[in-house]
């Protein structure tokens, strides 16, 4: 594990390599605790399951055709799913050129063919 962070800007084109502050080189959750309390420690990680179950739901919610407006789960479907015993799994990031492919992927011709041209013209 690095003990520096990259960042980078979203409106600017910088990054900067910083140093990693010790509350993200911890490697357990009582480490963790110790640095920032259990009360923050619960507060964040519940505030980062939240971010990854809402992405759950959002799965369900964007499966099928969305430029047709034609989805595989109804709304009542989504509702009637029992969450009770739901966990976070690991994700795999996807690099930008895989978030850019399945986004393009998911426009029409027409669409495709504007989008084109304006970054052609940039």
């Amino acid at each position: 594990m690095s003990d520096f962070i990259i960042t980078k800007s979203n409106k600017a084109k910088r990054e900067i390599s910083t140093q990693k502050p010790k509350v993200l080189q911890v490697n357990t959750l009582k480490d963790l605790v110790d640095i920032i309390g259990e009360k923050i420690a619960v507060s964040k990680i519940q505030a980062q399951l939240t971010i990854d179950f809402r992405a759950n739901i959002r799965s369900l919610l964007e499966s099928g055709d969305i430029n047709k407006q034609e989805f595989s789960n109804s709304d009542e479907y989504i509702q009637s799913i029992d969450f009770k015993d739901w966990k976070p799994e690991t994700r795999i990031r996807k690099s930008k050129e895989e978030k850019a492919i399945e986004l393009l992927s998911k426009l029409s011709p027409e669409e495709l063919k504007i989008v084109l041209e304006r970054t052609t013209k940039t």
